[in-house]
């Protein structure tokens, strides 16, 4: 009986201690994720008339998996502010930016990778989605070779 009460406690600490670590992990993405919302929301203008109010959900869709909340703001400004020319010139649509810039942990690489593929011919949406696809796919990191 003994043996039964301790292997169900030894159960029980580890269920508990496993479903913590996700918990937390859950809540460390969260954590990065809101800071990275306050990080932009009334602090970076999203269109040429310098409106800094964004909706919430296009806040969220810019912060979604990022672990270095500055990083996304930091791109999406970096965007709009140096110009970078998408190929027909650098007038962007916000979106697009967004979409290039989301969940980033690295804006100077994001750019950057945006930039190579640009100069490699690349048509801009297909740059944006092969440095998603990298960002995502090399642990958040935007090393990409466009002559792979």
């Amino acid at each position: 009986m003994k043996k039964t009460t301790s292997n169900c406690m030894i159960a029980a600490w580890l269920s508990l201690l496993f479903f913590s670590f996700f918990i937390s992990k859950i809540g460390f993405a969260a954590d990065h994720e809101d800071q990275c919302f306050n990080e932009v929301q009334g602090k970076i203008p999203w269109n040429d008339e310098k409106n800094m109010n964004w909706r919430d959900d296009n806040i969220k869709q810019l912060c979604k998996g990022t672990t270095k909340p500055l990083e996304p703001g930091k791109c999406f400004s970096k965007v709009r502010s140096e110009r970078v020319n998408w190929g027909k010139g650098s007038q962007w649509e916000w979106k697009n930016i967004i979409n290039l810039c989301a969940g980033t942990n690295d804006a100077e690489k994001t750019v950057e990778c945006f930039n190579k593929g640009i100069a490699s011919g690349a048509d801009w949406r297909d740059a944006i989605l092969t440095c998603q696809r990298k960002l995502s796919s090399q642990g958040k990191s935007n090393k990409l070779d466009w002559n792979q």
